[in-house]
């Protein structure tokens, strides 16, 4: 089991709607609760998450350009990996992190004061509620936390700032053991079926360990499962499909392989809650282009250009959100409103600005940050 071919696969151009709609599903949920509408399908919005490290782990290996051996050019690969995912990263976070510093205490005020107004559906004694974002970008520790992407490993940093920034965290951890990964993954596939118990049993005892989401664990409490242990086996679930597809592009596997590769994706996928494991089957379909309508739909230019800034929704909406929903709050009117007529309110004011300023930030901070990594890689010789 080998992902040896030099020359890149071919694009699946119907993963860029499909991470479109990912990230439409987390604005849409974070912006449902917050107006206190409620509905099942945008309830599961946190489940987004899971199916972009799925999404994640499957693009890192379907697009890897060489081998998995040991030598001068994997570690050359490797280390034009890292400059690359750095590069695609970092500097939109840097930026964002910029921007909430600047207006923390507007945005923690405005925060507090709507969940007043509407608490969150977990809130079971209302009459002692009172929310404390907590946001305080104060210390030199805070500070070389998020800047390495290192907050996600500590207990009580994964939410300390109005991001959804965890999965970054969670998302940079994945990359540090990614060429690890591979080589095992080289071993065979009987490697990769010993990754995908070992990963499962870190994702079944992660929540009794470390906690899960209110609910303390035995050794530490992680509000969001930001640390590798709770979802590595999420990224498997996409590394494992990747590794199957390319070997069938390049020549038909044994039964072996395909036997265990199939047994290694559902023992990944069993700690997964059902909507996940039924979308991703659905996402490997669209691999396999066993959809044709979906894969057509899913390829056209307004899902690839919402995939292009699929990122900078993902991280920005916030910033969106809680301003616009605090200043729906203060009228009347619009609390008068049944549920969804406040839901539809709030998407006609946010949607414009969430796409526009993503597409902003794509085109200037995404883009140029992009090109320059790839003119680092080439100065130093990576590419």
């Amino acid at each position: 089991m080998t992902v040896s071919n030099p020359a890149p696969p071919s694009h699946v151009a119907a993963l860029d709607g499909f991470r479109a709609g990912l990230a439409l599903w987390v604005y849409l949920g974070h912006l449902s609760q917050a107006v206190g509408y409620s509905n099942y399908f945008l309830g599961l919005h946190a489940l987004a998450v899971d199916l972009f490290m799925v999404l994640s782990g499957f693009l890192m290996v379907y697009t890897w350009k060489g081998s998995q051996q040991v030598h001068l050019s994997f570690l050359k690969t490797s280390a034009l990996f890292y400059l690359a995912r750095f590069f695609r990263i970092a500097p939109l976070y840097y930026v964002l992190l910029v921007v909430c510093y600047v207006f923390l205490p507007q945005l923690n005020q405005m925060h507090d004061d709507a969940l007043k107004l509407i608490p969150p559906p977990w809130v079971q004694d209302l009459t002692q509620y009172n929310p404390k974002s907590g946001w305080v970008f104060d210390s030199l520790r805070w500070f070389y936390l998020h800047v390495s992407f290192a907050f996600g490993v500590v207990p009580g940093m994964e939410a300390s700032t109005p991001l959804p920034d965890w999965s970054l965290s969670l998302e940079m951890q994945f990359y540090l053991i990614f060429p690890a990964l591979l080589l095992l993954l080289g071993k065979g596939p009987w490697a990769l079926l010993v990754l995908a118990l070992s990963a499962a049993v870190l994702a079944l005892f992660a929540p009794g360990l470390f906690g899960s989401y209110l609910t303390p664990g035995s050794l530490a409490h992680f509000g969001q499962p930001s640390l590798l242990a709770y979802r590595l086996n999420a990224f498997l679930a996409g590394m494992a499909l990747a590794f199957w597809l390319r070997q069938r592009r390049l020549q038909a596997p044994s039964r072996l392989v395909n036997v265990v590769t199939v047994l290694a994706i559902v023992i990944c996928l069993l700690p997964l809650s059902k909507p996940v494991i039924l979308i991703y089957g659905v996402f490997a379909a669209l691999t396999f282009d066993k959809i044709p309508p979906l894969n057509w739909l899913l390829s056209r230019k307004p899902f690839k250009i919402l995939g292009d800034i699929s990122y900078s929704i993902y991280l920005a909406h916030l910033l969106v959100v809680i301003p616009a929903v605090y200043w729906l709050l203060q009228s009347s009117t619009f609390m008068g409103l049944s549920a969804v007529a406040k839901f539809c309110c709030a998407v006609g004011l946010t949607c414009p600005v969430v796409l526009g300023a993503s597409y902003l930030l794509h085109q200037f901070v995404e883009q140029p940050a992009i090109r320059l990594g790839r003119s680092l890689s080439k100065k130093l010789g990576l590419s």
